[in-house]
């Protein structure tokens, strides 16, 4: 039984790696991130302090309860010179319980305004808190999307690295032998010079490969995953230029306005820092209440005493109803706190006033930044064919004898150049894309009833010529 249990174990299959887009990514860090929890705690904990205001309302019970020994009293016949009917004398050889309740059930009427500034205040400093809730997630957003891109970057180096390693080895390979004749055309410093070359694209793949696993872990912790989870990206190199143009600058400033969670913030912020100051003002306002009491004390060791003049501490029961006051005015410390609360109105008056211009700001960085990019990656690319171009011809020509070991170095360099500049600018089109996205304050996962119309498509160009 135990060898059938143990090959069975031997031959079971590996977990299955999952393959996730950029938009699948997003969505698992959407749920599963320590920050977006983090987050939610905060709206949690302002949400208890909420119904914390409101429970002034709720009744309120006081009581203080115990049972305790007490020695016993004792009734002796007094002598009849004394003039008194009866005496009683402490028992100290007898002792049983005495039970105390004493409870007081309040019911709060009013506050004289502290109350709903103190509610105000809380409902609006939870929505700032989920303000900050969303803002958490549209930037938890914007990272997994920027390693995600990161990981394609480095993948993406490696077919154009394999295509210079493969020329150059045919060149290196050619030399070798021409060298080997003795002819002449090839010297000892072109084999170096070819060596030379394969040791910088050597190094590139070692950059590439590691680049792109670190990536990797760096994309599974902030999607909240450990190191060794089996989840690997569904793409295999940078996506190509986005088929959708840009809408205008001014439509992505006014859905800024709209949906980001920082406006959010500052609108409720405001009101919450106001209704604070209005509640510490009225901080030494007392509070109106009905209440009802009992005080009952009994105990079988002492005799009731039925005289309504006389205080009996160990046999009564004492009911009442109030209506009253409760207070602890301290009119100063009240306004100092009021002056104080006035500083966060001007702290929020100071960052409203600063994201009026910083937000605007921010959406035209990143949409030039879109534009730019998409710009140079175009002129990138026909950079890089131009390139391939002059490294293909070059070996080719290296290899039959009629070119020069100089001539493949320099298009190799050219090549993985113009190559890095492409996938630089590739990887910055659509950063900056998902940097747009971040700064309209949007995930690019929502709902479809969330998501603003895309732009309409580009107008077809005239078909380019076939690249060779």
């Amino acid at each position: 039984m135990i060898s059938l249990a143990l090959a069975v174990v031997l031959h079971a299959e590996p977990s299955a790696v999952r393959k996730l887009s950029m938009d699948d990514c997003v969505r698992e860090a959407l749920g599963n991130s320590g920050l977006v929890i983090e987050a939610k705690g905060k709206v949690r904990e302002w949400e208890g302090r909420l119904k914390e205001v409101e429970s002034i309302f709720w009744p309120k019970l006081q009581g203080l309860t115990y049972i305790a020994p007490l020695y016993g009293l004792r009734n002796v016949q007094s002598p009849s010179y004394m003039q008194v009917p009866t005496a009683y004398r402490y028992d100290y050889d007898s002792w049983g319980p005495y039970v105390k309740l004493q409870a007081i059930l309040a019911q709060p009427i009013s506050t004289f305004g502290r109350y709903n500034a103190g509610k105000e205040a809380a409902t609006e400093r939870m929505a700032v808190e989920k303000a900050r809730y969303d803002q958490a997630r549209n930037f938890l957003a914007l990272e997994v999307r920027k390693y995600y891109l990161l990981h394609l970057y480095a993948k993406s180096f490696l077919p154009s690295l394999d295509l210079a390693n493969r020329l150059l080895k045919e060149a290196q390979d050619k030399a070798q032998d021409e060298f080997e004749t003795g002819s002449g055309s090839v010297t000892q410093v072109d084999l170096n010079k070819l060596k030379y070359g394969g040791a910088e694209l050597a190094k590139a793949q070692v950059q590439a490969d590691i680049g792109a696993k670190l990536a990797l872990a760096a994309l599974k912790h902030t999607m909240g995953y450990p190191q060794d989870a089996a989840i690997d990206v569904a793409d295999a190199s940078l996506p190509p230029l986005p088929g959708m143009r840009l809408e205008t600058l001014q439509a992505y400033v006014e859905r800024a306005a709209e949906h980001r969670p920082e406006v959010a913030q500052l609108f409720h912020g405001e009101k919450a820092a106001r209704a604070f100051e209005l509640s510490e003002r009225l901080s030494s306002n007392p509070t109106a209440f009905i209440a009802a009491q009992v005080d009952l004390n009994w105990s079988p060791m002492w005799p009731k005493q039925d005289n309504p003049f006389a205080y009996d501490r160990f046999n009564t029961i004492t009911p009442g109803a109030a209506v009253g006051l409760q207070f602890d005015i301290d009119i100063a410390k009240s306004l100092a706190k009021s002056y104080g609360a006035k500083g966060l109105i001007e702290q929020v008056e100071g960052l409203k006033k600063f994201a009026g211009t910083g937000i605007p700001m921010e959406v035209r960085k990143a949409y030039d930044d879109a534009v730019q990019a998409e710009t140079l990656a175009k002129i990138s690319d026909d950079q890089s064919t131009a390139g391939k171009k002059w490294l293909v011809f070059a070996g080719a020509g290296y290899a039959a004898g009629t070119g020069d070991a100089k001539d493949v170095l320099e298009g190799l360099v050219a090549y993985m150049g113009a190559k890095k500049s492409f996938y630089d600018a590739l990887q910055s089109v659509h950063l900056s894309r998902a940097t747009l996205l971040y700064a309209t304050g949007f995930t690019g996962v929502e709902a479809v009833d969330q998501v603003p119309a895309p732009p309409a498509l580009e107008a077809p160009a005239q078909p380019a010529p076939a690249k060779p």
